[in-house]
């Protein structure tokens, strides 16, 4: 069979939907036979979740740098380059080595989809290297995901906020309990681990966790009840039930921090000292694409220095409440969304949160499956939220008349990103 070229390896680097894809581990375990793919001797720490994944092992990644430990990690998905879902010690796989990688895992007589192939590249970048850990993020749901296939039985797992996301792979395809019970089914029956550690969740997530997760022989430490966050006259502290300590950071908001304190836990445990875990937490400011502040760069071109420009990648109900609370403390300021969504995300829920901005702008983003704008209008204007659909992002601020007071979002989708930031 022919090297795979150039041209080739775009069109398999391209995002694909899955809308013919059947979930399964078998394809990706076979696959890793034909790279020798052995257990790691790394401490593996995975996560699942529907968001905030990204966010929780960005903020361990700091601390093991600054605790000195070396890893490899994975993430999912990328936002300006497709480099960004392997690195090694904070270094990114290079495009050319990445090609190389995928050239091989082109050929493996394995019908694998994009992102099977994508975890098989990453196991082949890894092999050979020695890590103190290895972080791996899930994709879509869990129970059938490739990274489970890489790493079975981790030393630590993750389990981040879970609430309806990704209800066209659901039986039901329905917002209601039935269709929760099975989300939170498919995102951690099948976890074994050393540890598992369960970040704030919303209360009836919480109900189905702890359902699954009783008869489960990993140790489990629990948000709210084993650590928490607590806020005091705008101030954040870390807690749990023998120590307290104030999280000074650049971090933004009470979601940010709540996901910080899940990191901090995993870090105690790990026999990390508190020193170097408040020395890290310093120096986290923002993460890309996550409650961004956009300060420079052509986005802000002609813009007032009062304005504020936020880019976040939410994408469902859980998400989007989180980032328009936090938009929401800021007073006296007018709040504007450009938004651009995927066809398989429930933008009625999605969209509820944004009631008390001043105006929404829906736009296309560069994506073959992009939920057309107009439906998107109309689905606001039921919602009796002021909309209107436009060119893009340019086009959308050109109509607002006092920027001054102004603060914009873009949001609706981590592929909107790709196309804007």
């Amino acid at each position: 069979m022919k090297a795979l070229k150039t041209k080739s390896i775009q069109k398999l680097l391209k995002v694909n939907q899955h809308k013919k894809i059947t979930l399964g581990l078998t394809r990706t375990q076979k696959a890793l036979k034909f790279i020798n793919w052995e257990k790691p001797k790394s401490r593996i720490l995975t996560i699942s979740g529907t968001s905030a994944k990204f966010s929780i092992l960005q903020i361990f990644k700091k601390i093991l740098i600054d605790n000195k430990n070396s890893f490899a990690a994975t993430y999912s998905p990328h936002i300006k380059s497709i480099t960004e879902r392997m690195e090694i010690n904070s270094k990114l796989i290079k495009i050319n080595v990445l090609k190389k990688i995928l050239n091989k895992v082109y050929k493996i007589p394995v019908p694998l989809t994009e992102f099977e192939k994508l975890c098989v590249a990453f196991a082949e970048f890894i092999k050979n290297k020695k890590t103190d850990y290895i972080l791996a993020e899930f994709g879509l749901l869990g129970r059938l995901d490739a990274v489970r296939a890489l790493f079975p039985k981790p030393h630590i797992h993750i389990v981040a906020p879970i609430f309806f996301d990704h209800l066209h792979w659901t039986k039901t395809k329905k917002r209601n309990l039935k269709t929760l019970k099975e989300i939170v089914y498919e995102k951690i029956s099948f976890l074994s681990a050393d540890r598992i550690y369960i970040s704030k969740q919303h209360s009836r997530s919480l109900k189905f966790i702890k359902y699954y997760l009783k008869k489960n022989s990993s140790k489990c430490f629990y948000y709210g009840r084993d650590f928490w966050l607590k806020k005091k006259n705008d101030k954040y502290f870390y807690q749990d039930k023998t120590r307290s300590f104030q999280i000074h950071s650049n971090l933004l908001g009470d979601f940010s921090h709540e996901n910080a304190v899940i990191a901090i836990k995993i870090s105690i445990d790990e026999g990390i000292a508190i020193p170097i875990i408040k020395k890290s937490l310093k120096k986290i400011s923002m993460l890309l694409g996550r409650v961004q502040l956009i300060k420079s760069g052509k986005l802000r071109k002609g813009m007032p220095k009062s304005t504020l420009i936020f880019a976040d990648g939410a994408h469902n109900s859980l998400s989007s409440q989180r980032i328009c609370n936090f938009l929401y403390q800021y007073k006296n300021r007018d709040l504007y969304a450009i938004i651009s969504m995927i066809k398989s995300k429930d933008p009625s829920s999605f969209l509820k949160p944004f009631k008390k901005f001043k105006k929404i702008f829906f736009t296309n983003m560069k994506q073959s499956n992009v939920y057309p704008k107009e439906q998107l209008n109309k689905i606001a204007k039921k919602l009796n939220i002021p909309s209107e659909i436009t060119k893009d992002y340019y086009t959308a601020i050109k109509t607002v008349g006092n920027k001054k007071k102004a603060i914009f979002l873009i949001t609706g989708s981590f592929y909107y990103l790709q196309d804007i930031i």
